[in-house]
């Protein structure tokens, strides 16, 4: 394959983050091609105040559809290159195909049970190196997982509830990319799928200033170096929240996301550290 390292400018950083999931070594310069990272599912649900700290509380369930208009800011690095990566949200959304994400969670006395997921998918394709065409694609798939201890709670009309969180967050992703010069000749073509599966623990409150109006705040750190010599991950948000009915609230807030990961090192070097962060609503059904 014809050595193109030369040609990547700080231009490919769109192009770049699928080309490091590729496991491209000499990614190509496509000025106007780009392929944006994929956007994740907001986690800071509202977490409802449990009725009785007994065992004999029922159970209560929880639905939520979030909408995240994230940016994402960063880098990646390719063979050993790191090149900045700064996307904004109406570029994501202009290369997005389908998207889909949803939340629930299960809350008996102090005990809970959580779980989210989120599918992203996104092509582009434009000019490529040498007056070329580049063309590429990335499906992303974000879920956590994992259980809730209510450590505090204060208050009866206006309650603090302080929960501890533990789980899993699983990352999955699989791309194509393509780079042919003005003759058609292929200077890179090539796909990945990667799977990662890290630790994470957190905190989750929420506060309430009347019986219907709250704040909700999430936030957790995880990965621990479990999967390579540099993995990690967390994320932190807020939501303000209101309960318009006892099945139904709408939430909207902040939130941002962070995965850190680096394989190998010197020249061979290979790993992204991006951070997700923007605007999130949430509609939650309760029963």
């Amino acid at each position: 394959m014809k050595n193109v390292n030369n040609q990547t400018t700080g231009a490919m950083s769109l192009m770049l983050a699928a080309a490091v999931l590729a496991g491209a070594t000499s990614p190509a310069r496509a000025q106007d091609a780009t392929i944006p990272p994929p956007t994740i599912t907001p986690e800071t649900t509202p977490m409802t105040a449990p009725d009785a700290d007994s065992d004999e509380a029922p159970w209560q369930f929880g639905v939520t559809i979030p909408l995240w208009a994230p940016q994402i800011v960063g880098n990646v690095t390719v063979a050993g290159r790191t090149e900045d990566v700064n996307i904004s949200f109406n570029t994501l959304r202009q290369h997005l195909d389908a998207s889909f994400s949803l939340a629930l969670n299960a809350q008996k006395g102090k005990f809970g049970v959580y779980g989210d997921i989120g599918y992203m998918k996104f092509s582009a394709s434009g000019s490529g190196p040498e007056g070329g065409f580049a063309s590429g694609d990335l499906k992303f798939v974000i879920a956590d997982a994992g259980v809730s201890y209510v450590l505090v709670k204060t208050g009866e009309k206006y309650p603090f509830v302080l929960a501890g969180t533990a789980g899993l967050r699983y990352w999955y992703a699989a791309t194509s990319a393509t780079f042919t010069d003005a003759f058609g000749n292929v200077l890179f073509s090539g796909g990945k799928t990667y799977d990662l599966v890290q630790p994470v623990i957190g905190l989750r409150a929420s506060e309430y200033f009347t019986p219907k109006f709250h704040l909700d705040l999430a936030g957790d750190i995880g990965g621990f170096d479990v999967n390579h010599s540099t993995d990690w991950t967390w994320s932190a948000g807020g939501m303000l929240t209101y309960d318009f009915a006892k099945w139904f609230s709408l939430s909207a807030g902040y939130k941002a996301l962070a995965l850190r990961e680096l394989e190998g090192g010197g020249g061979s070097q290979n790993g992204l550290s991006l951070i997700f962060n923007g605007v999130a609503i949430a509609a939650t059904f309760k029963f």
